[in-house]
């Protein structure tokens, strides 16, 4: 009886291994987009970091964060090294699809976050002052399965 348990058990393991094996092997890896931005930072005469670090938040609160196509978005800053002259920013794509989206999507996001087109407009201008206008974009695709 003991060798008849032991033989069904065993019999049930080795049919749930080729089953959770053959569901793993028919699934498309995970892949996502990262689209990195590498930025000089521009300090106006009367400019505080503070100030440019505000700004970037208020940008973030009002349209990165609302976002339903950036999956995952960060902003880097120098903590050692060139001069803290310059920042990354990365935002996190589920598909390649989204990439093309989101800039109408952001554009949508800015109208609602800022009604008067006035108003829009001189706060994007603000946030443009703190960039150098030559900066370096990069897409990759993230290999998820080494993600900790």
């Amino acid at each position: 009886m003991k060798k008849l348990k032991i033989l069904a058990l065993s019999t049930v393991l080795a049919a749930a291994c080729v089953a959770s094996s053959s569901a793993v092997a028919q699934e498309a890896p995970a892949i996502s987009y990262v689209a990195q931005t590498t930025v000089k930072f521009v300090m106006p005469e009367g400019t505080t970091r503070a100030d440019v670090q505000g700004a970037f938040q208020e940008y973030y609160d009002k349209v990165i964060a609302k976002s339903k196509l950036v999956k995952h978005f960060s902003m880097y800053i120098h903590a050692w090294g060139s001069l803290g002259g310059s920042y990354v920013r990365t935002m996190e794509f589920e598909k390649w699809e989204d990439l093309d989206k989101f800039g109408d999507e952001f554009e949508a996001l800015e109208k609602a976050a800022w009604p008067d087109e006035t108003a829009r407009k001189a706060f994007l201008k603000k946030l443009g002052s703190y960039s150098d206008m030559h900066h370096s974009d990069e897409i990759y695709t993230v290999l998820n399965s080494m993600r900790k």
